[in-house]
């Protein structure tokens, strides 16, 4: 969705790289987006992305288990990490690093009934913290992404999600003054 919103809607180069091979079964699985933001150069030299990270989104306890806090960026606007507690019980990192934990899976089954409404929670607090792609971007990516029978409740999800991370800048700009 992050590069369909960026490359689609926004017109920014952006490629994607994944593995994906024993997810089905509980595995281990990653997936890398790499975006240019300059319009004008629409470059990306390699499609890997290369460490710091602007952001991590983390979804498992075996992922968790290999964050290091110099994996990401410093900075006000990068360095974010996302990440989901009701699927992640101990992550010492996340103390240590712009972390903002929403338990995705926990909030998409009690409020939608199921816990695929997690990944557009989490693409509405990504949409915000980032600032890469406009948020009509977003709803459009989404709107191609989920079946039309699913779209409202897939609206509903990307709004908790923009809210969530809304809250959270709104903590870390009181914690600067």
């Amino acid at each position: 969705m992050i590069t369909m919103a960026s490359a689609i809607h926004e017109g920014l180069a952006a490629t994607q790289t994944e593995a994906y091979s024993a997810s089905a079964r509980g595995g281990k699985c990653w997936a890398e987006v790499v975006v240019d933001r300059d319009r004008e150069t629409k470059l990306i030299d390699y499609p890997k992305a290369l460490e710091p990270y602007d952001f991590l989104i983390i979804l498992s306890e075996e992922a968790a288990k290999d964050v290091k806090k110099n994996q990401l960026k410093k900075g006000k606007d990068t360095g974010f990490l996302l990440w989901d507690p009701s699927t992640i019980s101990k992550f010492k990192t996340a103390a240590r690093v712009k972390s903002l934990a929403i338990p995705v899976q926990k909030m998409a089954l009690e409020k939608f009934g199921d816990r695929v409404y997690g990944n557009t929670i989490l693409f509405g607090a990504f949409t915000v913290l980032s600032g890469l792609f406009s948020e009509e971007a977003a709803i459009e990516t989404i709107k191609e992404f989920v079946p039309k029978s699913a779209l409202e409740k897939n609206l509903e999800a990307f709004e908790l999600g923009k809210k969530e991370a809304q809250e959270f800048l709104n903590k870390l700009k009181e914690g600067e003054k």
